[in-house]
């Protein structure tokens, strides 16, 4: 029995932007398609970059500076598979 468990998902997007100057960065983040994302957090340059250039996965990313909404996504992974499967 094959699961498509991107049918289950939560959509999740990050993203990160800096001032004119280029000199401050943030992230902020946007869970389950709502219109309204998470507050900005000010983040290093160095990490913005990494981001931009893929070196860190977005799940990574959200884990370390989202951790109480990815909980909450691992959770809501963890139900629907269990649901899928009966356990």
């Amino acid at each position: 029995m094959q699961i498509d468990v991107q049918n289950y998902d939560v959509k999740r997007v990050a993203s990160v932007y800096a001032d004119n100057a280029g000199e401050r960065w943030w992230t902020t983040a946007w869970f389950n398609g709502r219109d309204k994302g998470e507050p900005s957090i000010e983040i290093p340059r160095r990490m913005a970059i990494s981001f931009i250039k893929d070196q860190v996965s977005k799940d990574e990313w959200l884990s370390r500076y989202f951790p109480k909404q990815m909980t909450s996504y691992y959770n809501a992974i963890e139900q629907a598979r269990r649901h899928l499967l009966g356990i």
